[in-house]
């Protein structure tokens, strides 16, 4: 069979105690032609002689550091590391996460005339990498819909890409700090036909869960997190709209009622603008009672810094026409 090179992007900060995993597991690949590029963003530990150990032992490693013009995170170390690569396949992957040995095989041997991407499973670990379930994977509805429901559960290294497929969109928003892959997804699945991408319903890596992770410190209001999440909700809620999904548009419609609220409750009144204004917006054709609701009684929430429990309550109504 051919052997198309694919190219690992790897951002990292911080992670010298667990990168060595991940860079090992790559190096026991059974699909052997691969770049591994490791992007450092701006690390303070020992990340960078971890990784200069593994490229001075096998030159398809490569390391760079985050340079200027790349917004610090691993967004922007998503997007330089893809602009260094040369593979015909991509795949990020997490700086903390094992693949297993046929993880790249497994995939490369699905790909097919007209696919661009294809999706595997995963094992979800503790940090001990011990297993602690099986993520099953099998499409319900459709792809946008099945993934922002979390019917589908999978992240940024389930997924190889065909690059050509990629060339001509943009990749990662840099200026988030929240639900990067969330936002990035949601652009490329929406209504991508399901002859072009295959799921494999096979674990193909360790995906480890931290206590200390952003994911569990979701239960705090952290302000650049919340504005990320919006402008993410906003956008899905947009194309909810657009593809008439009443389920899909109600669960991020109510979430987005949600936000508002807690965003007066901790006086992120930027946030809450933010919301309102595009709240209105959506809705000023589909349900104008509602938009003039939204603008009188959203805009006094805003003055007085304080929402009213019975309004929200009837925001979340089920009987809200969307």
């Amino acid at each position: 069979m051919e052997s198309p090179l694919v190219s690992i992007i790897i951002p990292t900060y911080n992670r010298a105690h667990l990168i060595g995993e991940t860079l090992n597991s790559i190096l026991e690949q059974t699909y052997t032609n691969w770049e591994c590029i490791v992007v450092n963003d701006h690390s303070t530990d020992q990340t960078e002689s971890i990784v200069n150990s593994f490229t001075k032992k096998d030159n398809r490693f490569v390391y760079y550091k985050l340079p200027e013009g790349f917004l610090k995170g691993g967004n922007g170390a998503r997007n330089y590391g893809f602009k260094l690569s040369k593979g015909e396949y991509i795949n990020w992957i997490d700086d903390d996460d094992v693949l297993l040995k046929d993880f790249l095989l497994t995939k490369v041997k699905a790909f097919k005339t007209n696919i661009n991407f294809i999706i595997g499973s995963h094992y979800i670990t503790d940090t001990d990498l011990n297993i602690l379930k099986t993520e099953s994977l099998i499409e319900e509805t459709y792809l946008f819909k099945d993934y922002l429901l979390w019917k589908l559960k999978f992240i940024t290294n389930s997924v190889l890409f065909k690059r050509d497929f990629l060339n001509d969109k943009k990749l990662f928003n840099e200026k988030l700090t929240r639900g990067q892959e969330t936002e990035f997804f949601t652009r490329i699945f929406f209504k991508i036909p399901k002859t072009s991408y295959i799921i494999i319903d096979k674990p193909l890596f360790l995906y480890r869960q931290h206590i200390k992770s952003k994911s569990s410190l979701n239960s705090n209001y952290i302000k650049s997190y919340k504005e990320s999440t919006s402008y993410t909700s906003i956008e899905i809620l947009k194309k909810s709209v657009e593809l008439n999904d009443l389920e899909l548009s109600k669960s991020y419609y109510y979430s987005l009622i949600d936000d508002f609220f807690r965003s007066l409750e901790h006086n992120h009144i930027t946030n809450s603008k933010y919301i309102l204004k595009n709240l209105i917006a959506i809705f000023q054709f589909k349900n104008k009672n509602l938009a003039a609701e939204f603008r009188l009684f959203g805009n006094l929430f805003i003055i007085f810094s304080r929402g009213i429990y019975k309004i929200e309550k009837r925001w979340k109504s089920k009987h809200i026409k969307i």
